[in-house]
């Protein structure tokens, strides 16, 4: 029976959905070997697209991935055909925080829950996230829920954390609400100190903000972030730092930082910078989405009528974001030139960078209010597209650099790399927005519900 193409993924969307709704060990399980067959793959690596891919799977990790192999499956393999679908790697976001808000909305200081936490673990995943790094705001609590995740006790996306992060006294981050936000030191000698009482925990990274919120708080001065950087290399972890300013970017780089986490969005980057970036092996991490959610709601956001958007957000926080009042504080905003000039910098000196050869990682500073998990990710692909680059190098920033900046087990779909992946029901190369079109996300060779699945 020949099936019309227009069909024919929404179909296989339906198996999809049927498999993941079943006990997670029906598929996968005790060595099980699965064959996928017929889907174009995009690797991740940035070589082109194969039609008409094979993919094997054991043990939750690629086996093979590419063109298909004239051979007979092992036996016992259980085949899956995907055929008109597109595979890519899972997302992965190096810059998001947890347990910030309860409904995306507004910061509370009982939004740090295990609830809360794992909660928005499992959103990030069924948006196709599957990991991601937790910059530099997290309770004790953490510790105990990366435990039991890395001990296959907690579902959802994977993360990693900065555990609590490096501020100023008075100054950034601003407006976090609880009162032990982040670590505040006042000389070089405490920052040292303050370092090695967070290396007691064990932190994934440790995360630095440098920035003055254009100009009204006092910002971290570089004796106090090169002592930071210099004992957290002593400790064998690396930095990521908050930044806005081309001076601070420079600085930060001289320093050691092994990533920026944000955008310079102050004016152009020079070449000073790209060739210390490169000559360093500094990842450049662009979040323009968190640049563009601060100025979005005044104009109405895009993101507002986007179904994928709406499908992991509830009824009255829509409403609320649709209200002429909360529109008009955001028009009301005095920096809301700047904001929106920081935003068009960014993208610039993204293409800018790119262009040089500086790596380019993922993130997008989600989180905090009005910054909602899972649907920025996607956001964030469309907006490197618009500044420049194409939905191929957009997607390899987001899976093979991101994946590479955490040790490489994830981020493209090869041999040995953990089986995480997207099934997509149109071709992402084609229109980047087509990684909204989710027909199935995969975990260690898992398949679970989307949201939003189309």
């Amino acid at each position: 029976m020949n099936i019309p193409q227009r069909f024919r993924a929404s179909i296989i969307a339906s198996l999809l959905v049927g498999l993941a709704l079943c006990p997670r060990a029906t598929l996968g399980a005790s060595h099980e070997i699965l064959v996928i067959e017929g889907a174009r793959l995009i690797d991740g690596t940035g070589r082109g697209p194969v039609e008409n891919a094979e993919i094997v799977i054991k043990d939750g990790k690629i086996v093979m991935a590419g063109k298909k192999a004239p051979h007979r499956f092992p036996s016992g393999a259980r085949l899956l055909r995907l055929n008109g679908l597109t595979i890519i790697p899972a997302l992965i976001d190096l810059h998001t925080h947890l347990g910030q808000t309860k409904n995306g909305l507004e910061a509370a200081p009982d939004a740090y829950s295990e609830e809360n936490v794992r909660a928005q673990l499992q959103k990030l995943l069924r948006y196709g996230v599957g990991t991601i790094i937790s910059l530099g705001a997290d309770q004790d609590l953490i510790d105990k829920l990366r435990a039991e995740q890395r001990a296959g006790r907690l579902e959802g996306a994977r993360f990693y954390t900065a555990g609590l992060g490096f501020g100023v006294v008075g100054g950034y981050p601003p407006g976090i609400a609880r009162p032990a936000d982040v670590h505040r030191p006042r000389t070089a000698q405490e920052a040292r100190r303050d370092v090695r009482e967070l290396a007691r925990h064990r932190p994934d990274f440790v995360k630095i903000w440098v920035d003055d919120d254009f100009g009204r708080l006092p910002k971290t001065q570089p004796e106090i972030y090169r002592a930071i950087i210099e004992e957290a290399h002593r400790q064998h972890t690396r930095v990521l730092a908050h930044v806005f300013y081309l001076a601070d970017a420079q600085g930060l780089v001289q320093a050691g930082v092994d990533a920026l986490a944000h955008s310079v969005r102050d004016q152009p980057v020079n070449q000073e910078l790209i060739d210390a970036m490169k000559s360093r092996g500094v990842l450049y991490i662009p979040t323009l989405v968190r640049d563009e959610s601060t100025f979005a709601y005044a104009d109405g956001p895009v993101w507002l009528g986007d179904s994928f958007f709406r499908a992991g957000v509830e009824a009255d926080v829509l409403a609320q974001l649709e209200s002429a009042a909360f529109q008009e504080k955001f028009r009301s905003n005095p920096d809301l030139p700047r904001l929106r000039a920081a935003f068009e910098m960014g993208k610039k000196n993204l293409r800018t960078l790119f262009d040089a050869g500086v790596k380019i990682g993922f993130g997008t500073d989600a989180g905090p209010p009005q910054r909602f998990q899972g649907y920025f990710e996607h956001r964030e692909l469309q907006l490197m597209v618009e500044a420049g680059l194409t939905p191929m190098q957009a997607i390899v920033c987001a899976t093979r650099n991101a994946g590479e900046f955490l040790g490489g087990e994830v981020g493209t779909l090869e041999p040995g790399r953990r089986a995480d992946f997207l099934v997509l029901g149109a071709n992402p190369l084609d229109d980047i927005h087509n990684t909204e079109k989710l027909s199935a996300v995969w975990q260690a060779g898992q398949p679970l519900k989307p949201l939003g699945a189309r």
